[in-house]
């Protein structure tokens, strides 16, 4: 889809959203303090970046999120996300395309409020890693999320706080990555989370079902654990690990990260990354890949309350204005990485600048 039809979508979208919203007021007249709007947030982000290997260097507009949010009564909300993002091409310039993010009907039940379930499309409830940059605290993804874990969901997942340290969660999916179930079987998840002290939020579990298109033979297995600790209100440090294993082949991924803000309008983040796959089950190359990535960043007034509001687990706002720089070192026991003249090397180097803006 070229960008002027993306444009042009984009603003039938709103329009059509602000037509509704106008024709609803003038059929039905709510009391002020029984009325449940819908709130309309999102972000939009900005980047340019150099590849040492590739001599290129590149600027893009790539991403524009509008998110919605309708609570119908204390029990029960709607929650979705339309996001507008450039795709790099195998051949030619970028594609843009448009996608439901996120679309998801949250219901917590007026006598067990320590239950809720949530139906639809959801991010997996793995690790800190998000596909949403505001929710990340360095600009590029580690090869651990993009390679040894699902990143969305669609399905059921159920949430029960046992206590004020412990939750279990439950979920039934599609499949990884899967909006439309790709064979007859379902993955199922379970996961255990507990608060041992303030600040501290570690959890583990586990995720099963069969994976490769129109069959259910071969069952994947994927075990997973991470940690999140943040000190006072200057230091957060975030851990994830997974291993996984299907039809012989296994693979692990284990990817950490420290930030630190130092000053009111300044923070660091630095991130190590490694991605075992000796099998090449994953990456289609038997390697073990690595990164780490530094990225010193500004920031700029605090967002408002919503879904873009706080890093997960943190008290750390997140800001409505980051600019992020951020220098990647790569390396690969194999030649895996493309230089300009076509051949391959076994390490990259790659530099970004990133514009965020959450509205």
């Amino acid at each position: 889809m070229s960008i002027g039809k993306s444009a042009r979508c984009a603003g039938i979208l709103l329009a059509l959203l602000g037509g509704a919203g106008r024709h609803m007021a003038a059929q039905v007249a709510f009391p002020a303090e029984e009325s449940t709007p819908l709130t309309i947030s999102g972000f939009a982000v900005g980047s340019t970046g150099y590849d040492r290997n590739l001599s290129q260097g590149s600027a893009l507009a790539s991403k524009l999120a509008l998110s919605l949010f309708r609570p119908w009564s204390d029990q029960l909300y709607l929650f979705g996300q339309l996001t507008t993002h450039l795709e790099a091409a195998d051949s030619g310039p970028p594609a843009t395309s448009i996608e439901i993010d996120n679309l998801i009907i949250n219901w917590t039940p007026a006598h067990a409020s320590a239950l809720s379930l949530s139906f639809g499309k959801f991010d997996a409830p793995l690790g800190f890693e998000r596909d949403d940059e505001p929710l990340n605290l360095i600009p590029t993804a580690s090869f651990t999320f993009e390679n040894a874990r699902p990143v969305k969901l669609t399905g059921l997942l159920g949430r029960y706080a046992i206590s004020p340290k412990v939750s279990v969660l439950g979920l039934v999916a599609n499949g990884w990555d899967q909006d439309i179930d790709n064979n007859s079987g379902k993955t199922g998840g379970f996961r255990l989370q507990v608060f041992p002290s303030p600040g501290l939020a570690v959890a583990g579990g586990v995720l099963y079902g069969p994976e490769q298109d129109a069959t259910n033979s071969s069952p994947r297995t994927l075990l997973s654990g991470d940690a999140t600790w943040q000190l006072r209100s200057k230091l957060i440090i975030q851990a994830e690990a997974h291993h996984g294993s299907e039809a012989g082949n296994t693979w692990t991924g284990v990817v950490g990260q420290a930030f630190w803000r130092f000053s009111r309008s300044a923070g660091i983040t630095v991130r190590g990354d490694v991605m075992d796959d000796p099998d090449g089950f994953r990456t289609g190359t038997g390697q073990q890949l690595s990164s780490l990535t530094i990225s010193p960043w500004y920031f700029y007034r605090e967002a408002q309350e919503g879904v873009f509001s706080n890093i997960e687990l943190t008290d750390f706002r997140l800001p409505a204005f980051s600019l992020r720089p951020a220098l990647r070192f790569d390396h690969s026991d194999q030649p895996v990485f493309q230089k300009k003249d076509g051949t391959l090397s076994q390490s990259n180097v790659t530099a970004v600048v990133e514009l965020v803006y959450i509205f």
